[in-house]
């Protein structure tokens, strides 16, 4: 498996996190690149593993008020960046928290923030797309990628189709900001998609997408999901398939093969 250095460090650096809120890892899932590298491995691209932050959402129903995950994080040797839930090391390396919306203590639409009182008001931001993790994960051993730390925490790791929902809920968002925010747009977040579609038997995606329907936030946003793969993904010239072969560093086979996927995923379901 080809591993960028600086995943490596992202791996350190959720680690030293997970040792920080080892008293709250029940309701900790690891979603994001990492979840993904989780399920794929290279995927037999050419582009090498790479990612420099962790993402954990927090399924706040049972959260615990201590310890303080605020506190436990400084004590660690982050510190919270711009952005809530936004937590960084000495080294700039970041972890972020995220709770979705109907777990967030709060209705307003505007809120970035996730109330979770007693915890500190900047611990989470709010993010969409998260909600089919909370029921779609499976616990395994989280490692170190560097021979000599022998650390290893036992955590949740969202399903491929969650994961695959989270990246087209945040790919859509961006499409809708690119014209005013084009730096936002991510075209790792489409090859990450592919990874999955890639490496995943589709009547495992099939079987994990129907597991959301038995969550009526779940179902909710996975359904828009598969509305923007259709839309964008499933033929060649999808914006979705186009941002993944741009990613892929313009290998002409990759939009073709992330249309012929999803066409097969859409079948499926």
């Amino acid at each position: 498996m080809a591993v960028a250095p600086e995943y490596v460090v992202a791996r350190r650096v959720l680690l030293d996190a997970l040792a920080a809120l080892e008293g709250h890892l029940d309701n900790l899932i690891l979603v994001g690149a990492q979840a993904v590298y989780h399920h794929t491995g290279d995927a037999d691209l050419n582009v090498p593993l790479l990612t420099t932050d962790a993402d954990l959402a927090i399924n706040a129903r049972e959260l615990a008020g201590a310890p303080e995950i605020g506190s436990v994080l400084r004590a660690a040797g982050f510190t919270p960046g711009p952005n809530p839930g936004h937590w960084v090391n000495i080294q700039d390396v970041a972890v972020d928290l995220m709770v979705v919306p109907h777990q967030a203590g709060t209705s307003r639409t505007s809120a970035r923030a996730a109330r979770l009182a007693p915890h500190e008001k900047l611990t989470a931001r709010i993010a969409r797309g998260l909600e089919p993790a909370l029921v779609d994960n499976a616990l395994v051993t989280i490692a170190a990628l560097e021979p000599a730390d022998a650390r290893a925490f036992e955590l949740r790791v969202a399903g491929p189709a969650a994961l695959l929902t989270a990246k087209a809920i945040k790919i859509s968002e961006r499409l809708d900001q690119a014209d005013t925010q084009p730096d936002r747009l991510k075209e790792k977040d489409a090859l990450d998609a592919f990874r999955i579609l890639q490496s995943v038997e589709t009547d495992d995606l099939a079987v994990g997408f129907a597991r959301h329907s038995a969550d009526e936030h779940a179902a909710e946003v996975t359904a828009e999901a598969i509305d923007i793969y259709r839309a964008h993904a499933s033929s060649p010239a999808g914006r979705i398939a186009q941002l993944a072969a741009s990613a892929a560093l313009g290998d002409p086979t990759v939009a073709p093969a992330f249309a012929a996927l999803v066409a097969d995923l859409l079948t499926a379901l």
